[in-house]
């Protein structure tokens, strides 16, 4: 077996800004030496933010070079609350180009950054495109109304049926209101017909972009199906910018392994008691493994706050997110459900049993809040024996980079 060529950044300690033009976010970023030009790579960004102030506008955007992906633009929540920022896209490398997590925050008001993680995955060596991975993305603008509206839309027959497929879509919605719900959801047709996980978040202002990051893995038959990204509101407000899917076939690597829940959690008051989501790993191989979750923060209530963390044999990963205990609120009211994200990787876990959790909470049971659509998974980094690697492949040894930012005292 052989490894599929990938590169990691990530930094657990506090970074704070309060400069009105773009700065990089120290040790956020990928440097170019880990691209080949002209290759497709998956590029992922997650990170907790907040920021002090109600008319200020704090903001988060992914960077290749010196060019902003522009869709990777998104205001993060008002201090003291966070919310989680999660983005990706397929890029074809450029020379000289590496990745790069940058912010801003305007009016001197202070933006915080922490549990920022890169990940990128070289696509074109080891897997083919429209047969191992599918993506796509809608760069229209589109007015929002209560019918859903697709953007990013793939649909394939996979070569082999009972596969599982890691689906993940994200949508830029250009917020008009402050007291209308965006909504963004998953809709799959076909094989089968669903329309979750799903997210909808009132944002507190109206004059900002808002990201929202949803996935979910499927085991999918050897028939067609069809997978797009779907925006709407409570009602007429919100312009679509832009929408994407991505598709991955997990059976492609060596060990993976999910679980999907889509009913309702009631959230402990205890910090991170409530078990959202858990599975087993065992690696065939000592092998990084990438470990995504997404849930639904169902607060219930206006004002509630939520937390929450991935552990790995009840370690953090990143480390540090019980310490810092970022206080989750992308909403204002009690119907918000807020999309949370989470992505890392676990350098090198050993060829043996591990578990990994998704943990949350409330700071309060006072209307029962929830967390719904819960997700995780995790993959190895190690291919799948039998894979053939393209020619110009074949000559160069793996090389795993990845860089870690220790967690500071808090």
């Amino acid at each position: 077996m052989a490894a599929i060529n990938h590169a990691f950044a990530a930094v657990t300690t506090t970074q704070t800004t309060t400069s009105a033009s773009y700065a990089d976010v120290s040790g956020a970023a990928i440097a170019s030496g880990s691209f080949t030009a002209g290759k497709k790579y998956l590029i992922c960004v997650t990170a907790v933010g907040g920021f002090g102030d109600n008319v200020a506008l704090g903001e988060v955007a992914v960077v290749h070079g010196s060019t902003v992906f522009a869709e990777s633009q998104d205001t993060m929540s008002i201090s003291p609350f966070f919310k989680t920022y999660s983005w990706f896209t397929v890029w074809t490398a450029v020379s000289s180009e590496g990745i790069k997590v940058q912010f801003r925050c305007s009016g001197g008001i202070t933006l915080t950054l922490d549990t920022i993680t890169v990940l990128a995955i070289n696509l074109t060596d080891d897997l083919v495109e429209n047969t191992d991975w599918f993506f796509a993305e809608d760069s229209s603008d589109d007015s929002l109304t209560t019918t859903p509206l697709a953007g990013g839309s793939i649909t394939f027959t996979p070569a082999t049926a009972s596969h599982d497929w890691l689906v993940m879509t994200h949508s830029q919605i250009d917020i008009t209101s402050s007291s209308i719900l965006p909504i963004s959801r998953i809709s799959r047709s076909g094989e089968a017909s669903s329309s979750l996980p799903e997210c909808r978040t009132e944002r507190r202002n109206a004059f900002n972009f808002s990201g929202f990051g949803l996935s979910r893995v499927f085991t999918l038959g050897n028939a067609s199906n069809t997978f797009a990204e779907q925006s709407s509101a409570a009602s007429t407000a919100h312009t679509r910018l832009h929408s994407k899917i991505f598709a991955l076939n997990l059976n492609k690597f060596s060990d993976h392994s999910f679980a999907y829940t889509e009913a309702d959690v009631g959230l402990s008051a205890t910090d991170y008691a409530t078990a959202l989501q858990t599975l087993g790993i065992t690696p065939a191989v000592q092998s990084d493994v990438w470990i995504g979750a997404y849930w639904g923060w169902d607060s219930q209530a206006t004002g509630r706050e939520g937390e929450s963390r991935i552990q790995v044999d009840n370690v953090d990963q990143p480390a540090g997110q019980t310490t810092a205990n970022r206080q989750l609120k992308a909403g204002t009211d009690a119907t918000d459900e807020d999309p949370i994200n989470h992505s890392t990787l676990v350098a090198a876990m050993t060829a043996a049993a591990h578990t990994v959790d998704l943990d949350g909470s409330a700071d309060s049971t006072t209307s029962t809040p929830s967390g719904q659509h819960r997700t995780l998974w995790a993959v190895t980094m190690e291919l799948a024996a039998g894979g053939a690697p393209s020619p110009d492949r074949i000559p160069k040894p793996h090389i795993s980079k990845w860089a870690v930012q220790r967690a500071a005292s808090w």
